[in-house]
C-alpha cells in the first residue's frame, strides 16, 4: 500500500519538475491566468480536478 502511495508521489513530482523543467513560460503564464480567476471560480476548478482524479483512480482500481 505504502509502494502505491510512494510510486504516485514520484509520479505527480515528475510530471511537475517537468513543467518546470520544458515549459516554465508556460507556467508564468497559467499562473498570471489563475490569479485573474475569481477565488470561487479556482475553488470550483480545483474541486472539478479533484473530481476527475478521484475518477480516474475510481476507474483504474
Amino acid at each position: 500500500m505504502i509502494d502505491n502511495i510512494l510510486i504516485g508521489l514520484a509520479a505527480v513530482l515528475i510530471a511537475e519538475g517537468l513543467v518546470y523543467l520544458l515549459a516554465p513560460h508556460a507556467l508564468e503564464t497559467l499562473l498570471k491566468a489563475l490569479s485573474t480567476m475569481s477565488l470561487s471560480a479556482r475553488r470550483q476548478m480545483g474541486a472539478m480536478l479533484c473530481l476527475g482524479g478521484c475518477i480516474l483512480l475510481a476507474l483504474s482500481l
